[in-house]
């Protein structure tokens, strides 16, 4: 095999891979710190049944979280105690932030996707993986995409040789880095 065809088999089944990661993802690889948009995209229905909720947890660390409004569906938000509240820009203690966004309406029919995007602090922690477990109900049945690399496995990533080919439901998830982000 040529060095070129190579490259392109090499190409395409990182492509496949990526793309067989998972149908709940974050269209950003990665992410720096500090506020920034996050977008999880579901690409597909639950067998058929078109998605109806999804509901997003927010990873330790990620603060200050604010949903977008999607015509034609609610959004409600459940919050959590900080562990170590801080002051805002505006001078006053902040003790609590969103722990789950839930976008309720659509539907979305299986063959099309939709993303739920928020905004979001993200920690200081370069090298960090923030896994947002999110759990996506449709007119029958579920799909929960909350599997995270077990005690011992390597962060997932968009990388060759990576553990997330093992789980069938993994959660969507960004890395934290220093620079600039990049797009999958």
């Amino acid at each position: 095999m040529s060095h070129r065809n190579g490259l392109i088999a090499l190409t395409v089944g990182i492509a496949f891979s990526i793309s067989a990661w998972g149908h709940a993802v974050i269209d950003t690889a990665t992410v720096t710190p500090g506020r920034q948009f996050v977008n999880v995209r579901i690409t597909h229905g639950c067998g058929t049944a078109a998605t109806q909720t999804v509901r997003i947890q927010m990873p330790a660390g990620v603060t200050r979280v604010y949903p977008f409004y999607i015509p034609g569906w609610t959004v409600k938000t459940k919050l959590r105690k900080l562990d170590q509240p801080f002051k805002g820009e505006d001078g006053v203690m902040v003790t609590e932030t969103i722990d789950q966004i839930d976008w309720t309406g659509g539907p979305v029919p299986d063959g099309l996707f939709a993303e739920f995007r928020f905004k979001a602090d993200v920690p200081a922690e370069p090298g960090r993986t923030l896994y947002f477990k999110t759990i996506q109900l449709c007119e029958k049945g579920e799909v929960r995409w909350i599997e995270t690399p077990k005690p011992g496995e390597k962060d997932f990533s968009y990388e060759p040789g990576n553990p997330i080919l093992k789980y069938k439901e993994p959660a969507p998830f960004t890395k934290i880095v220093v620079g600039p982000a990049s797009t999958h």
